[in-house]
């Protein structure tokens, strides 16, 4: 859901069978080249979950048979101001490029083998999901559902 002080967005965390984290390669006008987690805004009234599914359908084709949101990340950037770092499982398909006009590419990186162009938010969604914290955003929340 965008305003004008930015927007609530979510990050979707898709790992292989060897666990390496899907990236897109974002090319769009106007905007650095940077990777990024599939993901985007979240609609009015629709829930992290569906909107983490909704968006890694939307833009890979990928198919997610759960979501689970585990962090909370809100950015010191005003660009996108809170992040849902969710993780898919069960995810069936194989990632397409489906929005060409965004994305260049998608592509599996180890977690020791990321690339420095990360868009900030998948760089603070990866760290709070990897650390259990992200350092350099305002704040970061690890959620426990019961």
């Amino acid at each position: 859901m965008a305003d004008g002080n930015g927007t609530v967005g979510v990050g979707v965390v898709v790992r292989d069978a060897d666990g390496r984290v899907l990236l897109g390669l974002r090319d769009k006008d106007g905007e650095p080249t940077v990777w990024c987690l599939p993901g985007g805004a979240v609609d009015p009234g629709e829930s992290f979950e569906r909107a983490a599914a909704r968006e890694l359908a939307e833009e890979t084709g990928l198919v997610a048979g759960s979501v689970a949101v585990t962090h909370l990340v809100l950015s010191p950037d005003p660009g996108v101001t809170a992040t849902a770092v969710a993780v898919a499982r069960d995810v069936r398909g194989d990632p397409q490029v489906l929005e060409p006009h965004v994305f260049r590419t998608w592509q599996w990186f180890p977690d020791d083998g990321l690339p420095d162009a990360l868009f900030p938010a998948t760089r603070l969604a990866l760290d709070a999901l990897t650390t259990g914290s992200a350092p350099d955003a305002a704040a970061s929340y690890r959620l426990e559902r019961s």
